[in-house]
């Protein structure tokens, strides 16, 4: 990776790109978007397809849970990954079970385990902060995309990988099953594994986008560019590809507000997605009334 950050800032000195390039810490800032951006965008509008917003908040708030559980278990405050993934997943999949069993609303089953998750998070937090300063965990809280290194990039790119392949692998399933889970066993895709399959891969989504975008407000980066992206959009793939695309912008327009102005770049991640929601939003409408004309 040296010799890819040594070669960009080699550029940027002979003027063919910008001069904040010269930093390795931005170049590590701009991958990181190149790979958050696709893998939370394109997740997007599976998850609000399948209305599952709220679950991303429940995730996030347990991932804080997940971050004291590992500093107890002795891993490194900065990389404390098992104890997030684990318990985030084990949220995720106790959530299914009990949601395909019981009469209760979705929403408020999320709701339920989102309070307990936050309630434990807090208890554990005030019992390790003995242990650490507070302000040791808003890397995580927040994001930073400016303080991302080598090995979170790895993490993020094999995982997202991963994720990538096994949702492309069964996407029209769970398409269909977003749509009419009935008629999606009629075609012979089992709904409750689908329901397993989504959560544990939304899991992984948001536990390696963590230390970009942040527990706090890793909801925005899996719910708004779908929400942006519909504005636009005229079919399903069409959903996916604007997505992608607002989920990119977003990124790199938080990265360059975050570079210039002293503000954690997840806030401006979040900030740029919203403006460009209501931007898409005006299009959209525009697009509308023509073609209605």
């Amino acid at each position: 990776m040296n010799a890819l950050y040594d070669w960009i800032a080699g550029l940027a000195k002979a003027g063919r790109l910008p001069a904040i390039f010269e930093y390795a810490f931005i170049v590590r800032g701009l991958i990181a978007v190149l790979l958050v951006a696709p893998l939370l965008g394109g997740i997007s509008h599976l998850v609000v397809a399948r209305r599952l917003a709220f679950l991303s908040t429940a995730l996030g708030q347990a991932a804080l849970t997940g971050l004291t559980i590992g500093i107890v278990l002795g891993e490194p405050l900065n990389s404390a990954y098992g104890g997030i993934f684990g318990f985030c997943l084990l949220s995720a999949l106790a959530l299914v079970f009990v949601k395909r069993r019981a009469a209760l609303p979705p929403d408020t089953l999320i709701g339920v385990f989102l309070s307990l998750t936050l309630g434990l998070g807090i208890c554990l937090l005030v019992a390790v902060t003995k242990r650490f300063n507070i302000h040791q965990i808003e890397a995580v809280m927040f994001g930073s995309l400016l303080t991302v290194t080598d090995g979170d990039l790895l993490l993020l790119l094999v995982l997202g990988l991963a994720v990538v392949l096994v949702l492309a692998r069964h996407y029209n399933g769970l398409v269909l099953d977003s749509l009419d889970p009935s008629l999606a066993r009629v075609a012979g895709f089992a709904s409750d594994r689908l329901d397993y399959l989504f959560v544990v891969l939304l899991t992984i989504s948001i536990v390696v986008s963590l230390k970009v975008i942040g527990a706090l407000l890793v909801e925005a980066l899996v719910v708004v560019p779908a929400a942006a992206g519909r504005n636009l959009a005229h079919g399903t793939r069409s959903h996916l590809l604007w997505s992608v695309a607002c989920a990119l912008v977003a990124g790199f327009g938080g990265l360059a507000l975050s570079s210039a102005f002293p503000v954690p770049s997840g806030g401006a991640v979040v900030l740029t997605l919203s403006a460009l929601f209501f931007v898409t939003l005006g299009l959209g409408g525009l697009a509308r009334r023509s073609s209605s004309r």
